[in-house]
């Protein structure tokens, strides 16, 4: 950590070199009341024009989510420059497509920064569908391991399959199982972490059988957190809000929805051989037109969010013949959408819960979901209660979004003045 912390600190005046380099004009540091992420370097021109982002070579190439992030939630009516290493150039460039607001990159490697070209639609749909299939890694299980699970209770949870296989109730995992070169792990219970954490989490490796006493013990541990295991951890309840909420679709207008589909977020432009940045959408949803739609939870404040959902969604757009196909041999009843007169419009949700705050909408969603382009449809629903089953949806009007409310923080800029223009001659407040 404190070599990052130096490699930020000696990296500030060719910061300020590149930044410069972008305009004509003088610049300054920017750093407002607010926080702003202390992975790049931030400027603004002398006239306030331009906002200007430098991240240096020392960063991890994932941070360019949360350095764009922010730089359109504080752009408001500037020009957004954004300099960054090769690495993050690639998953960068398949997002402009879709952001309305001015934004330009830049390629810096010392020296001068070298500006990119924007890419065009249908150059990200390419290079997206090249991608390898997306699909989950099972978890493959000897015949003998398969006799020792099965004396393990697991009656009345949800499972899942992914390279390791689990177990929930309510959205809370209380059985996990993987392979590890050392025999078959088994975390029973709530995996409880970190200082708050009031007992040890059952976690053993088995090289042979688990006699009687061990099954029992791992059963105890299951009973126990089903009854009384309830994690405080927002990604548990996060979970719990998820498990409730695919019972919900026809309360987001969709008449499927499927847990963690496997997808890609944008491109993969690290050392990495990974040419795509895999992931998990939390629901891959279909309306009864046919159309797929992706959704999003989060519980309190993550300024990433609205990234997350447009780095799906535009993967789904890309490749949603394949996708809608494999759902129709999956046995679902999808039907074919007609021609969108919309052209490429993509169908994103964001489902909210309050953090301990009581905060659900941050001050950074606002002037971000602003930022998106007329054909990126994004509806927010509101949950009061996470713990709640059903969940209670409130949607959050598009007047509301700068509105401080219940759940809504005051957003840290204010709109765009084409934002405003619209809403007055809509006769909103301007």
């Amino acid at each position: 950590m404190n070599d990052i912390k130096q490699a930020r600190k000696d990296f500030a005046i060719a910061a300020e070199r590149a930044a410069a380099a972008t305009v004509q004009d003088p610049i300054r540091g920017f750093a407002p009341g607010s926080r702003m992420s202390k992975h790049a370097h931030w400027f603004v021109t002398a006239d306030d024009s331009v906002l200007i982002a430098v991240v240096s070579p020392a960063e991890k190439h994932i941070i360019v989510d949360e350095v764009l992030a922010y730089g359109l939630a504080w752009q408001r009516n500037r020009d957004l420059h954004l300099v960054l290493p090769p690495s993050m150039l690639a998953g960068t460039l398949t997002r402009l497509p879709w952001i309305e607001t001015p934004v330009r990159v830049w390629g810096f490697e010392g020296g001068e920064p070298r500006q990119v070209r924007t890419l065009a639609r249908i150059d990200v749909f390419e290079r997206l569908r090249a991608l390898p299939g997306r699909v989950s890694k099972r978890l493959d299980l000897t015949p003998q391991q398969e006799s020792w699970l099965a004396r393990v209770d697991t009656t009345g949870l949800e499972a899942h399959d992914r390279s390791y296989l689990s177990w929930h109730h309510q959205g809370l995992q209380v059985l996990k199982v993987s392979n590890t070169r050392k025999g078959l792990r088994i975390q029973a219970g709530v995996q409880y972490t970190g200082k708050s954490a009031t007992a040890k989490p059952y976690d053993r490796t088995f090289m042979a059988r688990p006699t009687d006493e061990e099954i029992a013990e791992i059963n105890a541990e299951i009973a126990e957190a089903v009854e009384h295991g309830e994690s405080k951890s927002s990604q548990m309840r996060e979970h719990r809000m998820q498990a409730t909420l695919g019972s919900q679709a026809s309360d987001l207008g969709l008449v499927h929805l499927l847990r963690e589909y496997p997808a890609y977020r944008g491109l993969d432009g690290s050392d990495s051989k990974r040419v795509g940045r895999p992931g998990y959408i939390d629901f891959l949803g279909v309306d009864a037109k046919g159309h797929l739609h992706v959704v999003e939870t989060k519980i309190g404040h993550d300024p990433r969010v609205v990234l997350q959902a447009l780095d799906y969604a535009i993967w789904v757009r890309a490749n949603e013949d394949e996708i809608r196909a494999r759902l129709r041999e999956s046995g679902l009843d999808v039907a074919e959408p007609k021609s969108d007169p919309n052209g490429d419009r993509l169908h994103m949700h964001l489902v909210l819960g309050p953090d301990t705050k009581g905060i659900a909408f941050n001050g950074y969603l606002a002037p971000q979901l602003e930022a998106l382009k007329g054909d990126c449809r994004v509806e927010v629903h509101l949950v009061p209660d996470v713990n709640a089953s059903p969940l209670e949806l409130r949607p959050l009007q598009a007047k509301d979004l700068w509105t401080v409310a219940p759940m809504v923080a005051r957003p840290v800029e204010g709109p765009r003045w084409a934002g405003m223009l619209t809403r007055a001659l809509m006769g909103g407040d301007a």
